[in-house]
Parts: structure tokens; C-alpha cells; sequence
């Protein structure tokens, strides 16, 4: 049987994707002379309304525009749960944050995100009344576990473990059930490119590999044993040679964590830029809202660094590729 077939939402996406932020977008805002003046330009390539230009407000904004992208592409895929892949990570944030609430004793109501599979105020009705019937089994399964996990060794940082574990492996789930090989491999590729990462900072720090393998994500192509042959390399990248992540490893690496991360997110771009050659299959609606996300965290980057007084030059190296 063949992938289902989708001309109307595609065509739809089509649409949505010329209101997407462009490289010069990015540049404009980067080299504005505050960051109200970022927010200006903002505004005019089309978030929010030309009345917000305050700076203070930017992040109700870039919420606001992630969940019109989330609720965009449900609309037209009502009927598909590919969706699920991106909310997941919006559920595990809530849950994290509300245990590391209760734990802290601090309201942890500013932190909460909409845009999950589970609605925020459910979630946090859940765990004020302790009663989670509300909440899907699996979460349910994960809260647990985080809470026991807490108990045994009282950290925040086995509560993270815990969780993110949890939301991998149901992301991995879900892409397996869904039938397109695109969704599947671009989930294989973020639980490389998280691993990836936190290899880059556990090696960095020196710290012995069990930490590493404490908090190792399955469900990517490199395997745990790829990197214990990779950890006792003469560089962190050196024991990566022969993967597809070698080169990027390579280039990255050597210059640090934060050029090191953007070259990630855009090995992810440059796979989900495939996307602009289907015109029928889900491949544009994923790619779409991988883009919305992508955008979302770039513009955080600039207004962050615009707000903070940062130069604009170190600003745009920090930029994501636009996928538009």
C-alpha cells in the first residue's frame, strides 16, 4: 500500500511557507540598532501586529507564532499523528517543569508551554489533585519513574534524564507508526544530533564515559558502542571518521559548543530542505513545522542577543540556515 496522498494540505503549505523568515529577514535584525528596533522588523515581515514593537514582549510572540504553525498543520492532517513527533518535547518540558516545581516549592506557572498533547492545564490540574487520569498512560509511566528517580538520588538533573528518555522513546514510537520513512529517519537523525551533543559536552568536560552512557538517547543510527569507540578517539571527532556525521563533527567541534550546535541544526535543515521537491506526500507539512521551530529559535537567538547588547556580528554567526 502506498504513502497516503495529500494535495490540498500540500498546496496549503505552500502558502503558509512564503510568510517564513528569510536569511536577509535574519540579517536585517541582527544588525538593527536595539532591540526594539529587531522587534520593528519583526513585526513587519509579518509576526504579530504593528502596534507590539516592544522587545519586552518577543517571546509571547514566538509562542504565539509556533502555536498557529502547530494548529495550522493539525487542521489540515486531522487525521494523522505525525504531528505528535514535534509535541511531544512540549509535553516532557510541562512535566519537568511541574515536578521541578513541587520539588523547588517555586510556581512554575511562567514556564509552562502550550503546544503538547496533552493541554498545559491539564497537566498541571494532574499534578496538583495527584490524580492522573487525564494524563496518557505513558506519562503517567514516566512521571513515576522521574519521581522515583528523584528519591533515590535527590537531583533535578535525574528527573531530566528520566523524562527525556521517556519523550525519545514515545517520539520513536510515533514515527515508526506513521508510516513515511521521511518522518522516521528525520527522528533518527535528532536522537543522533542530541547525543552528539551531549558527547561534545560530557568529552569536553572529560568526564568518564558512564556519564555519557547514563544519558544516552536510543533510537539513532550511532549506536552506544559507536560512541565508547569515539570517546577513547584522540579527538572527540576523530572516532566519528566513516559516519555521515563526520565532517560536520570535524568542522564544529574544534571551534566550540556554540558553533558546534548550529552546524547540527542546520545538518537537520539541510535534510528536511528535501522536503521542497514532494508535492504530494506529508514530507512539506513536517518540514514546515520543523522550519516554524527552527525560525522561532533563531529569532530567540537575536532578540537574546540584541537585548543582552551583543555585537552583530557575533549574532550572525549564531544564525540558523533559513529554509526558505
Amino acid at each position: 500500500m502506498g504513502e497516503k496522498l495529500y494535495p490540498y494540505a500540500v498546496a496549503r503549505i505552500r502558502m503558509l511557507e512564503r510568510s517564513l523568515l528569510t536569511e536577509k529577514n535574519y540579517i536585517q535584525m541582527a544588525e538593527a540598532k536595539n532591540a526594539d528596533e529587531a522587534m520593528k522588523i519583526l513585526l513587519e515581515a509579518g509576526y504579530g501586529e504593528l502596534g507590539q514593537a516592544d522587545s519586552k514582549n518577543f517571546e509571547s510572540l514566538l509562542s504565539a507564532q509556533l502555536a498557529k504553525a502547530y494548529s495550522d498543520v493539525s487542521e489540515l492532517v486531522s487525521d494523522g499523528n505525525f504531528m505528535d513527533v514535534f509535541l511531544y518535547k512540549n509535553d516532557y518540558h510541562n512535566i519537568k517543569v511541574l515536578i521541578k516545581g513541587e520539588i523547588s516549592g517555586i510556581n512554575a506557572d511562567n514556564y509552562l508551554i502550550d503546544g503538547g498533547t496533552v493541554d498545559a492545564e491539564v497537566l498541571k490540574t494532574a499534578f496538583a489533585t495527584k490524580n492522573f487520569n487525564a494524563v496518557p498512560y505513558y506519562m503517567r509511566e514516566a512521571i513515576t519513574a522521574a519521581y522515583e528517580a528523584y528519591a533515590r538520588v535527590q537531583s533535578g538533573q535525574a528527573v531530566d534524564i528520566v523524562l527525556d528518555k521517556a519523550a525519545f522513546k514515545q517520539i520513536n514510537m510515533t514515527a515508526s507508526s506513521c508510516g513515511s520513512s521521511f518522518v522516521k529517519k528525520y527522528v533518527e537523525y535528532q536522537c543522533d544530533i542530541t547525543n552528539l551533543k551531549t558527547f561534545f559536552r560530557i568529552k569536553t568536560m572529560r568526564r568518564p564515559f558512564e556519564t555519557f552512557a547514563e544519558v544516552f538517547i536510543p533510537g539513532g543510527m550511532l549506536t552506544l558502542d559507536a560512541f565508547k569507540a569515539a570517546y577513547s578517539g584522540e579527538t572527540p571527532w576523530s572516532g566519528l571518521k566513516g559516519t555521515i556525521y563526520y565532517e560536520m563533527c570535524a568542522e564544529g567541534m574544534p571551534k566550540g559548543f556554540t558553533v558546534f550546535e548550529r552546524l547540527c541544526d542546520n545538518f537537520i535543515m539541510s535534510y528536511i530542505k528535501d522536503a521542497k521537491y514532494k508535492s504530494l506526500t506529508m514530507e512539506p507539512m513536517v518540514a514546515y513545522i520543523y522550519a516554524r521551530e527552527t525560525e522561532v529559535k533563531t529569532v530567540r537567538i537575536i532578540m537574546s542577543g540584541k537585548i543582552n547588547g551583543i555585537e552583530a556580528d557575533i549574532i550572525k554567526e549564531r544564525l540558523r540556515d533559513s529554509y526558505v
